[in-house]
């Protein structure tokens, strides 16, 4: 995992400030992204088996092509996007709200009014299964994983304390990323105003094949 093992906290979670993040340009040349964590065993033209970003849109356009890749899409800022797909359906992108979608298909966005700014989580999904969720506090949320799976938390605003058994309770701000690795129990406060994108990657069965 593209982490910095220097930010390991205690509990065995990983700790991502926003200094941390990588800009880079879309695969497709469209916009800009910003990288918050990517791992897995990659193949073809990438490097990874699973990636989360944010990408800024300011026009419309096509999205990247990644074949094999399942998509999780959620806007985190803006009035919204729509996905219009090749055979004439329509899916609305509306603030906070999840949508999956393959990689492979070729996806235009198109903009209700003005530039928007999305959390993306892709997986090859011969290794992983990914969940996205955007969550709104105040709230408390438990977390459990298993052996393989992955749990990454990024706060979007705000704050929040992240709960372990037997460890000391840890704040995470607005554009801090926090990641554990295996069997994992947490809770997950998030204080009044506050929003986080959770992602739950869970092994799949071709992954120790």
């Amino acid at each position: 995992m593209d982490v910095d093992r220097k930010e390991m906290t205690d509990s065995g979670f990983t700790k991502r400030l926003p200094d941390d993040l990588v800009r880079m340009s879309w695969k497709n040349g469209g916009g800009m992204t910003t990288e918050v964590a990517k791992g897995g065993q990659g193949s073809g033209d990438q490097n990874w088996g699973w990636r989360v970003s944010m990408a800024d849109v300011a026009t419309d356009g096509p999205f990247s092509i990644f074949s094999g890749i399942d998509r999780s899409i959620a806007v985190i800022e803006g009035d919204g996007m729509d996905l219009h797909y090749p055979d004439g359906r329509k899916t609305g992108l509306d603030l906070n709200k999840v949508v999956n979608f393959d990689g492979g298909d070729a996806i235009e966005g198109k903009l209700r009014n003005g530039a928007i700014k999305d959390f993306n989580v892709m997986a090859d999904r011969r290794y992983f299964k990914a969940i996205l969720e955007i969550a709104s506090g105040p709230i408390e949320i438990e977390k459990s994983t298993l052996a393989g799976s992955i749990l990454l938390i990024h706060i979007l605003e705000g704050s929040s304390i992240l709960s372990e058994a037997n460890q000391e309770d840890r704040i995470v701000e607005t554009g801090e990323t926090v990641i554990g690795e295996g069997i994992i129990d947490v809770t997950l406060t998030l204080k009044s105003a506050a929003r986080a994108a959770i992602v739950t990657l869970e092994a799949t069965e071709h992954k120790s094949k």
